[in-house]
């Protein structure tokens, strides 16, 4: 076992934590259209030592203004930053067609908030490419933390109308969200855990204590949020995931 992690302040997390595992179990599961999800089992060598490191820097988790997630965060950098970029080349940069990664951020997360508690809009499907330039896209990691497989994984859909009339429908979702008009949002009252007129839900990946999906944030996709009740501001018994998001540009087919 490793010695303790010490505090870091915001901004500098990451130097000290443990390495990932050499040897991890990949898998490659089809999504639609093409598409691939990478489910990398085992990924870190001693997770316990970010849960720790996350439990010992709880004070520092804060909601990040104008993002959509559903709780507070805590950035992460320095070399485990380095080392998930590494695995993403290794791992996940054939299977998701990418050329190359120009940037990346990664950081914690926390699920505490209810469906009741949030906009419309962070109950629907998202994307993660909003304002990048055609042949560029942003990849996204999830590592999951938990050992309560109740907190949910990670679903993907395809949209059921054409994008034209999705993205007319969610920009006026956010009009009504800026004018205080939520109580008339045609929205479901929980979060994306199925199919709707809009979106057809058509794969989720289950939780598991150290696994890792690589995926591309282009495709709709939303946590699987069975059992909000159990959403708790507390990284050892809650929902608590470690989150990267890679700017990459696409090969070209």
């Amino acid at each position: 076992m490793s010695a303790p992690l010490q505090p870091h302040p915001p901004g500098t997390a990451g130097d000290a934590l443990p390495l990932l595992n050499p040897h991890p179990r990949v898998s490659i599961v089809p999504i639609f259209d093409g598409h691939q999800c990478v489910v990398i089992d085992d990924f870190m060598l001693e997770p316990e030592a970010l849960v720790d490191f996350a439990a010992s820097n709880h004070a520092f988790f804060a909601k990040q203004p104008g993002n959509y997630y559903p709780g507070p965060e805590l950035p992460l950098g320095g070399a485990l930053a380095a080392r998930i970029h590494d695995s993403f080349l290794l791992h996940a940069r054939a299977p998701l067609k990418v050329r190359r990664v120009v940037g990346m951020l990664s950081r914690l997360s926390l699920v505490t908030q209810r469906p009741d508690q949030v906009l419309p809009g962070q109950r629907l499907p998202h994307r993660d490419t909003a304002g990048l330039p055609p042949g560029e896209e942003r990849a996204a990691m999830v590592l999951y933390l938990f050992k309560d497989e109740r907190h949910g994984g990670t679903s993907f859909f395809k949209p059921r109308m054409p994008m034209a009339e999705i993205t007319a429908m969610l920009q006026e979702l956010r009009r009504q969200e800026r004018a205080g008009e939520v109580e008339t949002a045609d929205v479901p009252a929980t979060f994306a855990i199925g199919s709707t007129r809009w979106f057809e839900k058509v794969l989720t990946i289950p939780p598991r204590y150290n696994r890792a999906i690589f995926y591309n944030g282009g495709l709709f996709h939303s946590g699987d949020l069975h059992a909000p009740d159990l959403m708790v501001n507390d990284p050892r018994t809650g929902r608590l995931t470690a989150n990267a998001f890679f700017h990459v540009r696409m090969a070209t087919t």
